[in-house]
């Protein structure tokens, strides 16, 4: 029999394969999905066929939960094709998760008729949530919908009102896209294809067992329960901070082996260098850039592992790890960006042509890296914190 990490170490090899398989399809698409700021059709079924937006889908759904390395992984070598195709399967791996805390009702309808369905989670903004016949009205708009335009549902941020209006509790809600609007709002230069677009429900009717406490939805209540499998025991908030990353040290790591790939063929005008391998500063430099990048790796591979072995064994993360996980993800992403920097210096002024994939790639992974979850002075500010005791400066870690 094999252990437990023999086989995630073959399924991680399975997916990254099917990766590999889908990749030319994937590269294919950006210039459309750059132009029309959508995934194409060919990419939406690529990411069906291959199954690689269900890692974190539970299995009695036909999903294959794995872990956050895993999904780490993939999510990395899906940058190397397409970054924003990267982020859009990292978000619906995700929301697939947070869907995961709403009671099994509406898990069931969610995935029952459809396993492959897609998610999308907003959490930046909150709408109004009013009692009504049969359960609730949910009026609001929530900007930075990744992927939206694919998805099948949404969980959204809310308040809960009373009959009078006042305030009753933060709640997370379920909802069917078919069941909202969408606003065309993502004008970007980076991560274009993801469609983010801005999401609008106008007095949309939602069920109560569609309606959770926002505490439940991004707490960490369900770190020790042994009924659940350990994907559903992993702090989803952390989880996605370390996703996130991954999908910006994708790109940089794509960027490096371009750089590499192209530099014998390419010389360093106006200097005498016929290629750039010749010059020694040129290979110091890459030598320092290329250990940047394997530092990011390095601080999103510990913060991945961590939370896995914590889920496995039915244990809490202590307050004092998280925070240094939000500081590994925010640290990963400053390092990244600041490789990305160079190795469009290394390229040369052709890296800014349309048609050159570096030129993607510093785009794409500078526009994730600004993702709130990914902020590079709150990451900081709260691991230096936790050596002194200090408060957390984030609510939900």
């Amino acid at each position: 029999m094999t252990s437990p990490s023999e086989d995630t170490k073959e399924l991680r090899d399975e997916l990254l394969e099917r990766v590999r398989s889908i990749g030319p399809v994937l590269a294919d698409g950006v210039p459309e999905g750059d132009r029309e700021r959508r995934l194409p059709d060919d990419t939406v079924r690529a990411i069906e066929e291959s199954r690689v937006d269900r890692l974190w889908t539970a299995r009695r759904y036909g999903g294959l939960e794995t872990g956050v390395r895993t999904l780490s992984e993939v999510t990395k070598a899906l940058s190397h094709y397409c970054p924003s195709t990267s982020w859009v399967v990292n978000n619906i791996n995700g929301s697939n998760l947070f869907a995961s805390r709403f009671p099994l009702r509406a898990q069931d309808e969610v995935f029952c008729d459809n396993p492959g369905a897609k998610l999308a989670s907003i959490f930046v903004a909150a709408g109004e949530l009013v009692p009504s016949e049969g359960g609730y009205s949910l009026t609001g708009k929530w900007p930075y919908a990744s992927g939206i335009l694919h998805d099948d549902w949404a969980i959204l941020s809310a308040k809960e009102l009373d009959s009078g209006g006042e305030t009753v509790r933060p709640v997370a809600v379920l909802v069917p896209v078919e069941a909202l609007g969408i606003e065309d709002t993502w004008f970007t230069v980076g991560m274009r294809a993801t469609g983010s677009h801005t999401v609008v429900a106008e007095n949309a009717p939602v069920p109560e067992h569609r309606v959770i406490p926002a505490e439940i939805q991004l707490g960490r209540q369900h770190c020790t329960d042994l009924e659940l499998n350990p994907l559903f025991r992993s702090p989803a908030v952390a989880a996605m901070a370390v996703i996130c990353a991954s999908v910006v040290l994708g790109a940089g790591q794509a960027a490096l082996s371009c750089v590499v790939e192209k530099a014998p063929s390419r010389k360093i005008p106006p200097s005498t260098y016929a290629s750039q391998p010749e010059s020694p500063t040129f290979v110091s430099e890459l030598g320092r850039t290329a250990l940047n990048i394997d530092a990011a790796e390095m601080h999103v591979r510990r913060s991945a592992d961590a939370i896995d072995t914590a889920a496995e064994r039915a244990v809490s993360l202590p307050e004092n790890e998280l925070r240094r996980i939000r500081g590994d993800a925010a640290h990963a992403v400053k390092l990244i960006t600041g490789a990305l920097d160079e190795l469009m210096w290394a390229y040369g002024a052709s890296a800014f042509a349309e048609a050159s994939p570096m030129q993607q790639y510093w785009r794409d992974a500078n526009t994730a890296a600004r993702h709130a979850m990914l902020n590079v002075q709150v990451g900081h500010e709260l691991y230096g914190g936790s050596f002194f005791g200090l408060d957390s400066i984030v609510p939900g870690l």
